[in-house]
């Protein structure tokens, strides 16, 4: 007959050994089972233990980037919508204001390209920004790289416009 002592301490090895297989099963890096038949019979005949490291997958998280709502996202003032704008305000027909919209934009296109800062009073300054060359890194492999320089058109909005914007400020 077992005493009492050698009862609880067998209890105790029970229970640490049942503790020890069920952080096996709940821990994502600990060993898991293996479930394949062939494998299993190939881990018997080698002599290995019957337990395989579990493979590490990737987490398949998509990075979302924060945009508005769809209710609250801005509606697409499309190009078509903006001549048909222009025709109205000015009075003139839907070709002669697609010929003036193409010449101010290419206007503004050719003199930026110049390196020429175009200042419009009321709405704002396109102009040409430099950005010097730097080293940067691939994010796939964390390589180093070497970003050229670059020349980038940029826009300032001016006060008044921000202020149209922002009415409530």
């Amino acid at each position: 007959m077992m005493s009492v002592r050698s009862s609880i301490f067998l209890f105790v090895i029970a229970s640490v050994a049942l503790l020890n297989v069920a952080s096996c099963f709940t821990s994502s890096t600990a060993p898991s089972l293996i479930t394949n038949r062939r494998a299993l019979a190939s881990r018997r005949n080698s002599g290995r233990p019957m337990y395989a490291v579990a493979k590490k997958t990737k987490k398949t998280t998509k990075k979302t980037k924060k945009t508005a709502k769809k209710s609250d996202a801005p509606e697409t003032f499309k190009k078509a919508e903006f001549v048909s704008s222009i025709a109205e305000k000015t009075g003139f027909t839907k070709a002669d204001s697609e010929a003036a919209l193409a010449a101010v934009l290419e206007t503004i296109t050719e003199e930026v390209a110049l390196g020429k800062r175009i200042s419009l009073l009321g709405f704002g300054t396109f102009k040409l920004s430099y950005r010097k060359a730097r080293k940067g890194r691939n994010p796939k492999t964390g390589e180093e790289i070497d970003i050229k320089e670059s020349f980038s058109p940029s826009f300032s909005a001016s006060k008044a416009f921000k202020e149209k914007v922002n009415p409530d400020r």
